[in-house]
């Protein structure tokens, strides 16, 4: 039965004109449902919806409440969009997907999900309470860990109170906010930006280290999402006017996902930043960060070492919590005390006691070192080493019997000797105690979807190695294609440039020798500085010429 048939037998109930445009101006922004959001709105009661659609639509009506509905069959459909539709898939067959539905004659709802699920879809009427009970029954073999406030209902008839209206968009809101974190998980963003402009709102995502744009929110859930946002992350909903930071979990189908926070004011109202932290995409093996064989099994062995203090550098941004996370994982926590101190903790680490600082009461990185040194830990990994007096701790931990992780804002390995000297480490601490240091960069690398042989020009391998013009290589690039959105690209990996420190790397350090020099006798050691990593990643196919030389431009100048 069309909409327009439906309104006529439900204004021969007493519903009014001015009350179903409020309800197809909703259904127009959000794409509820329509007899659902007659229920939202007061102006017909649950039972009272059951009974229309039974009655008068002749909707077969199903009963759901004790089904064992099985996993494979939940997984259909996220979690969000059953709530946001108010439905729930209960069988599955061929091609036809059985689903109890709170409104089973909203034709858009139902080839929405025709759409999504590339099946057909067979309605079945159940009521709003069941889909509500089975959404917290199968909560956790679902979407997000979110569950959406139901208010109670009226009769056909009744005056619609504006509350009603408030209570709707907050709905929207927070089906509005799902959408937005599920897409992120789909594309694998690493940070949403949610910002309000003079034209409108700007909704981006950073995917493999770029933003791209995509469809915006209606503006008129811009305020409730934001404070949607900000009620999860315990921040004050009331106060606009200054930066707020804040932190909250959700669960999203089989896996947690930590959101990091930042509100900042702007002249046109708050703008939302939101780091996605998924574990799953930042814990795994070694193999996978992109080290070559050679460099990862020297790292390897750098990990086993029983003290000293291995640096990781980089710009923000090059991966260098995914390595130090990452190397921590291997680590032996059953026989080993690892502890850490960060700003912020990213990720939650099993066996590993992590502390977050607070500047605010007193517990700087320097404090914390301090303190956890009297821990008795074998480990220890210093989020960042940002002043003389964290450095100086880490690098005395060092010698009395830590192994220490740490890392450092530097250009290239041997860069961070100069940056720890003029910054007033004595070179007595860093000769004794540096191990090594680990400088990296991230590039993309190439979707293997769209994954094609290209001839590049010869100004562009001359810029990459001129020592590869005129040899028989082959060179890749991705065309763009579903699998990586158009990019080309599917993730990215790393390139690395590995010093380890030797007699004579710690003779020209207690020296304060120049950067030239120590560069010098690191490639002597065998160090392979990031471009010459990155060319080898090219040649094997991994990434692109471009990739390479953008990522790398500043340290070959």
């Amino acid at each position: 039965m069309k909409l327009e048939e439906i309104i006529e037998k439900l204004k021969g109930k007493g519903l009014r004109e001015e009350q179903i445009k409020i309800v197809l101006e909703e259904k127009r922004i959000s794409n509820s449902p329509f007899g659902y959001l007659l229920i939202k709105f007061g102006l017909v009661s649950a039972d009272d919806w059951y009974n229309f659609v039974l009655k008068e639509l002749k909707i077969v009506p199903i009963k759901i409440e004790n089904m064992d509905i099985s996993k494979e069959v939940l997984n259909i459909l996220p979690e969000f969009l059953c709530r946001k539709y108010r439905t729930i898939p209960i069988f599955k067959g061929g091609n036809k997907i059985v689903c109890a539905m709170v409104d089973p004659v909203d034709e858009s709802v139902i080839e929405e999900l025709k759409k999504i699920t590339g099946k057909e879809i067979e309605p079945r009427l159940t009521r709003d309470e069941e889909i509500r009970n089975a959404l917290e029954k199968y909560l956790t073999q679902g979407g997000l860990d979110v569950i959406l406030p139901v208010s109670k209902s009226q009769t056909i008839g009744e005056v619609y109170q504006p509350v009603g209206i408030e209570q709707i968009r907050d709905d929207s809101a927070v089906a509005a906010f799902e959408d937005i974190i599920s897409k992120a998980s789909e594309l694998k963003a690493t940070d949403i930006h949610l910002e309000i402009e003079e034209e409108g709102i700007r909704l981006r995502y950073r995917i493999n280290g770029l933003l791209y744009e995509f469809p915006p929110p209606p503006l008129e859930l811009y305020t409730p999402i934001v404070s949607h946002i900000k009620v999860l992350s315990n921040l004050d909903i009331a106060e606009k006017r200054i930066p707020q930071d804040g932190y909250c979990k959700l669960k999203l189908k089989d896996r947690d996902i930590d959101l990091r926070v930042s509100t900042f004011p702007t002249i046109f109202g708050e703008m939302i930043a939101i780091r996605v932290l998924d574990k799953k995409n930042i814990i795994s093996g070694l193999e996978q960060l992109g080290f070559l064989p050679e460099t990862l099994h020297r790292w390897r062995m750098l990990l086993e070492e029983p003290y000293g203090i291995i640096l990781v550098t980089g710009p923000t941004g090059s991966g260098k919590t995914t390595t130090l996370y990452s190397s921590l994982n291997e680590l032996d926590n059953t026989h080993k005390k690892i502890m850490t101190v960060e700003d912020p903790v990213e990720y939650h680490l099993k066996n590993v006691d992590q502390t977050q600082i607070n500047p605010r009461a007193g517990l700087t990185f320097a404090v914390a070192l301090r303190s956890i040194l009297r821990q008795d830990p074998d480990v220890v990994m210093v989020g960042e080493i940002r002043d003389l007096e964290t450095a100086e701790i880490a690098f005395r931990a060092a010698q009395t019997g830590q192994l220490v992780f740490s890392t450092l804002h530097t250009n290239t390995a041997p860069g961070a000797i100069i940056r720890l000297l003029d910054m007033g480490v004595e070179p007595y601490l860093i000769s004794s105690s540096l191990i090594a240091i680990l400088n990296q960069r991230l590039v993309r690398s190439i979707c293997s979807g769209c994954k094609s042989e290209y001839k590049p020009i010869d100004e562009e391998i001359k810029t990459l190695d001129p020592t590869l013009l005129g040899k028989d290589i082959k060179y890749y690039t991705g065309r763009g294609c579903n699998l990586c959105n158009g990019t080309g690209f599917g993730g990215r990996i790393g390139i690395f440039e590995l010093m380890i420190m030797n007699e004579e790397l710690r003779r020209l350090t207690m020296r304060k020798s120049d950067l030239r020099d120590i560069m010098e006798e690191a490639r002597k050691t065998g160090m392979r500085i990031l471009r010459e990593d990155g060319v080898i990643k090219v040649i094997e196919g991994i990434t692109t010429i471009n990739e390479v030389i953008y990522s790398t431009r500043k340290d070959s100048e």
